[in-house]
């Protein structure tokens, strides 16, 4: 049987095209169902009473009930049918009334029945095609029909509002059934929270004892669309249905992910030529650093059409997590005769996340999770594979994290993907690469934060160069400080380059280097006094293997909550494996510390978290530390090399005087005096020197060689006491005792 045999229509009506609800081409449909429902709850006795803040529920006193059904045009109204009787007496029988009432309703509604309604009304036609494309039943597109008209309809709407009906759900089933001529199984099949109509948010029941004309709702921007004409079913289809605008990136800008694009490609092209349901990928990590992108881009690698779940409505309005869902619910059923379209469902976090925080219930208790049983629905039989997007995926339960086939952890990119990042955005006012250099030099740099400044040059820049960059910089300056992302620390850059022979280790380092080009492995602390060459030397190892370089301080892993610092140490890692990087852990002793001292058991945790991903790394991790004394004896075992680096040896201390005194333009002839006092600074570091080198660097002036000393010295002597030996002070003393010079 078909809808509009169900609702006993035949053409007749015009089939012009129609403002939301035109009473005139529904009138039939909307009269025999007041009347339906003024049998159906006894609207007709006079002895009732409302059960609304109104008193009377006198069909007589409801004009749009009795426009509706024609009967004003027949002259029933107060004065005429209530006040007198057929011979023109007052009437004071109400039983006598209610008949009276009762055949003429049923004498009205045979009248109605024989007039049709046009089965290409925009409305049936509409619900004709959702029906094909979403294997709506009949039952199905008789309530969906219903609740369209009954808030597409202000008339109808106001006729039933008016009488006041409180439905239980029990017997708003039964009243439904009657009403549209089904069973109650039928009816309460079709509105059940698991059955279609409800799980994508078509309609929505409300719980509980409500009146009728709020007891059923239709999904906000229903109404409107299913009385508009559409040319075809593809036409109404795509209102429901958000195409994902075109991205300007594509896979071969995140090249530092391409281990986990092959595996994403290969699960996606399977399970979309093998049609194989609840194939999901989540996509996680914070926000800008690619994640849309880069599923826009997997699309498109894949030839495949990318759809999007909407996060707000046609007025702009955010949409609450359930009916994000039920969008998804209904987006996936659009689709699921499409074999190449994807659906990207972003800000799940919204969706997945806890009615509590996460520490308070173990991942199994039910109270943590809204709607639990309904997502894993959601995420175990989806016929169309979808890309789930989070910025914070340790919000969601385990018990959805399992139900993903692969998961893609974000980070942010890596300095060479940074670069050919800004050069794609910035590409316009970059002139050389030397600047994009020093743009991605900003280790917390997201793809977001380039696209913005690029737009801001566009809309505020000017025709100038050097203005342009500086806008750039500023527009990034300013983004870093709002997003609270921490300033990276200056390189010491040492413009001759980085040389072995002024490091002073304990270890053969030209062979070490030849060991991890072979083998790139191994768990390193270096250790020794400040600026003694520790972090330069890991820098050095990345260049040398030629992997990126990951630096870690324990201002950034240190969190504010009971296991937050574990979770950032493990990303740490996840990090390095996922660039390849050279992982170094600066300030180790701040996580190293001798658990024997621990007053917290937080304490302790973050120290076996940090072991625990020491020994399953397979890569380069470098620990660095000035206070090797301070450090746990178990966890120094962990280490299986422990690198010592000193003060520099005294013709390490002349050879580098020598060569940074000659480079920033000093006399040589004058050099050999002052030998004796450079080779007496025992505590003089590579540091010290690239100090006082970056002194003259800003002064713009050459140095002469006993200022040089002198300022060496200077260095030397601002060491704490405790470092120095007597002798050493007495030795830095005797050269600031000079007169100095410059």
């Amino acid at each position: 049987m078909s809808l509009t045999r169900l609702l006993q229509t035949s053409p007749a009506m015009t089939t012009a095209a129609l403002d939301e609800g035109e009473t005139a081409a529904y009138q039939s449909l909307l009269g025999r169902w007041l009347i339906d429902l003024a049998l159906l709850l006894d609207w007709t006795h006079e002895g009732r009473r409302r059960h609304s803040m109104h008193h009377n529920a006198s069909l007589w006193d409801n004009d749009e009930f009795l426009a509706l059904t024609g009967l004003d045009e027949l002259g029933v109204g107060r004065r005429k049918f209530w006040l007198r009787d057929e011979e023109g007496e007052e009437e004071e029988d109400a039983a006598q009334l209610s008949m009276r009432w009762l055949q003429l309703l049923q004498q009205r509604r045979a009248e109605l029945v024989q007039i049709a309604m046009d089965p290409e009304l925009p409305l049936l036609r509409n619900i004709g095609w959702l029906a094909q494309s979403l294997d709506l039943s009949l039952a199905d597109q008789a309530v969906l029909c219903f609740a369209t008209l009954l808030h597409g309809n202000r008339q109808f709407h106001q006729a039933i509002a008016q009488q006041g009906c409180p439905m239980p759900t029990r017997r708003f089933y039964r009243v439904l059934a009657g009403l549209l001529g089904l069973s109650q199984e039928e009816i309460k099949a079709a509105l059940s929270p698991a059955a279609l109509l409800p799980a994508t948010g078509l309609i929505e029941v409300a719980p509980g004892c409500t009146d009728l004309e709020d007891k059923i709702a239709v999904r906000r921007d229903l109404a409107s669309q299913l009385f508009m004409v559409y040319a075809d079913a593809e036409s109404l289809i795509a209102h429901f249905l958000k195409r994902s605008p075109r991205r300007t990136l594509n896979l071969s800008h995140f090249p530092h992910l391409d281990q986990d694009t092959t595996v994403a490609l290969g699960l996606l092209r399977t399970a979309l030529a093998e049609r194989i349901p609840g194939t999901n990928l989540l996509l996680y990590g914070p926000p800008g650093v690619g994640k849309t992108e880069y599923a826009a881009a997997l699309a498109e690698a894949l030839g495949a059409e990318l759809y999007e779940v909407d996060y707000a409505d046609q007025d702009g309005d955010p949409i609450s997590g359930e009916r994000r869902v039920r969008a998804f619910n209904l987006g996936q059923r659009l689709l699921a005769r499409c074999d190449n379209a994807l659906l990207v469902f972003d800000e799940v976090e919204d969706v997945f996340k806890r009615s509590a925080p996460a520490w308070l219930f173990d991942d199994d208790d039910d109270r943590a999770i809204v709607g639990k049983a309904w997502i894993n629905r959601a995420l175990e039989n989806n016929p169309v594979p979808a890309l789930w997007l989070t910025n914070d995926a340790n919000s969601m339960n385990s018990a959805y994290l399992r139900r993903f086939d692969y998961a893609i952890r974000f980070a942010t990119p890596p300095q060479a993907v940074r670069i050919e990042m800004a050069r794609h955005h910035l590409g316009d006012w970059a002139g050389d690469d030397d600047w994009l250099a020093q743009i991605a030099t900003r280790e917390h740099l997201v793809p977001a934060q380039l696209e913005r400044a690029a737009k801001l040059v566009r809309c505020a820049g000017s025709g100038d160069l050097s203005a342009n960059r500086a806008l750039v910089q500023q527009a990034l300056d300013r983004s870093a400080t709002l997003l609270r992302q921490k300033r990276s620390p200056a390189r010491n850059i040492v413009p001759t380059g980085y040389d072995l022979r002024f490091l002073n280790v304990d270890q053969d380092m030209p062979k070490l280097l030849a060991a991890l080009r072979r083998r790139p492995h191994g768990i390193f602390c270096f250790h020794g006094p400040a600026g003694t060459g520790k972090s330069e030397l890991a820098r050095h190892i990345a260049d040398e293997l030629g992997k990126p370089l990951l630096v870690k301080r324990a201002s950034d892993l240190l969190g504010m909550y009971v296991g937050q610092t574990e979770q950032q140490i493990a990303a740490m890692f996840d990090d390095a494996r996922q660039r390849d990087a050279v992982l170094v852990l600066d300030e180790a002793d701040s996580f190293l510390r001798d658990r024997r001292s621990a007053q917290q058991s937080w304490e302790v945790t973050q120290v076996n978290e940090l072991l625990t991903q020491m020994e399953a790394f397979d890569g380069i991790f470098i620990a660095t530390t000035n206070l090797m004394e301070s450090l746990d004896a178990a966890s120094l075992r962990r280490f299986p090399w422990k690198i010592r680096f000193d003060y520099l040896k005294p013709n390490q201390r002349w050879a580098l005087f020598a060569q940074e005194f000659v480079r920033l333009g000093g006399a040589v002839a004058t050099m050999e005096a002052y030998k004796e006092a450079v080779l007496r600074l025992d505590r003089l570091t590579p540091g010290d020197v690239a100090a006082v080198v970056r002194q003259y660097e800003l002064w713009d002036e050459v140095p002469t060689a006993s200022a040089f000393c002198r300022r060496l010295a200077e260095e030397v002597a601002l060491k704490p006491p405790s470092v120095a030996s007597k002798r050493s002070d007495r030795r830095s003393d005797w050269i600031l005792q000079r007169p100095q010079q410059i």
